[in-house]
């Protein structure tokens, strides 16, 4: 017997934000502009209302702590842990506001979703019996952006977005790719485009609001090298309706919260996984506390796409996060330089569903739990 291994996108491995001081925020942006990175992912109007132009970098390294237990009539429990080891995520911003015109573009590269699963070998887990199982995809966007401010309040933008994936998958089956138990880990980076655009309101008395739609990620087919010949499976990135609200009344505070819909269900290949469409939440602090040193804090809620009878199926891939906590601090290391960092964990979380019945028995069940770890470092240059 050995575990599934189904290519899955989603806010499950979907970063909650880009770059440190997003991630900071706790993803919280679309009406909280603060860097050029989490402005021009999350609503491209927003750029307009960056305070100067920028070039912002970030790098993130995150561990992920996975382990997969099963509890099988006459075997009894058992359970084993993966070492996934450290992914890194990169990010790049640019703003620049043009000078006499009311146009600002801008220009972003960030990671937005991946995961990596590397369990080995137990034979004393009837899922790992026959051999390890080892899980790997990774998502990066190029984002061009143009913003042009209407008038004082208002503000809208649009971008499109090229997408490259990648995705690796030992053993590929038996899944929804193929019936069968085989290598998958020859494939290419396959692409992907679509379009986000946004809109932006600041009120006169403290009040900011934003709202953008991305649109799905189309791919071309996903083409996996197995032993017997190629393998094709379509696979989409969900659309994306983001809605924000900040408010910048308090000095030198700014208080952001962000509500996200991811369109699951209705997106090709994630209808034939049975993915359901899901809601997430943020919100996030700033407090400048001088002018050198700046404090951030967030937290981040998702509903899980994944249901329970759906667990054995992402067996490879359980892409079940739900409560992340963040924190950040930002320093000026000179006049327009500032050195940005941020911490994000990811509150442990299982989910516990059947094992199929053959070959297993009723009532046999396996559980995913997953916490990680994020770190994030990043360089700010306004200019």
């Amino acid at each position: 017997m050995v575990a599934h291994g189904v290519p899955a996108f989603g806010q499950g491995m979907s970063v909650t934000g880009v770059g440190p001081v997003n991630r900071a925020m706790g993803g919280a942006g679309t009406a909280a502009p603060l860097d050029a990175i989490g402005a021009l992912h999350w609503n491209p109007a927003s750029i307009s209302y960056l305070e100067k132009s920028e070039v912002s970098f970030g790098m993130e390294g995150l561990l992920a702590d996975v382990s997969l237990t099963s509890d099988v009539a006459g075997l009894g429990v058992n359970s084993t842990s993966g070492e996934a080891g450290v992914s890194i995520i990169p990010s790049v911003g640019w703003v620049d506001h043009l000078e006499g015109t009311n146009l600002t573009i801008g220009m972003g590269v960030y990671g937005v979703a991946g995961f990596r699963n590397n369990m080995p070998a137990d034979p004393n887990n009837p899922l790992l019996a026959n051999g390890p199982v080892f899980a790997d995809t990774e998502m990066m966007q190029i984002v061009p952006t143009i913003s042009y401010r209407i008038n004082e309040n208002w503000s809208i933008g649009i971008a499109p977005t090229l997408s490259a994936a990648r995705m690796m998958f030992d053993p590929l089956g038996p899944s929804a790719v193929t019936p069968t138990a085989t290598p998958g880990s020859g494939n290419r980076v396959h692409w992907g485009g679509g379009v986000q655009g946004g809109i932006y309101y600041a009120s006169p008395n403290c009040w900011r609001a934003g709202f953008t739609i991305k649109s799905p990620q189309w791919f071309e087919e996903f083409r996996f090298f197995t032993p017997s010949g190629v393998v094709g499976f379509d696979l989409d990135y969900p659309m994306i309706l983001s809605g924000g609200l900040a408010y910048y009344g308090f000095e030198r505070w700014v208080f952001a919260a962000d509500v996200r819909y991811f369109d699951f269900a209705n997106t090709q290949g994630f209808d034939t996984l049975h993915w359901n469409s899901v809601f997430s939440m943020a919100a996030g602090a700033q407090y400048r506390l001088s002018e050198l040193w700046t404090l951030r804090a967030g937290y981040n809620f998702n509903e899980n796409p994944i249901s329970s009878n759906a667990a054995f199926a992402n067996v490879s891939t359980p892409l079940i996060q739900q409560h992340n906590i963040s924190t950040g601090v930002g320093c000026m290391l000179t006049d327009g330089v500032e050195l940005n960092l941020a911490y994000v964990y990811l509150v442990n979380n299982s989910l516990t569903g059947p094992l199929p019945s053959p070959p297993f028995s009723p009532g046999d069940t396996l559980t995913h739990e997953i916490s990680a770890h994020s770190l994030v470092l990043g360089l700010r240059i306004n200019y």
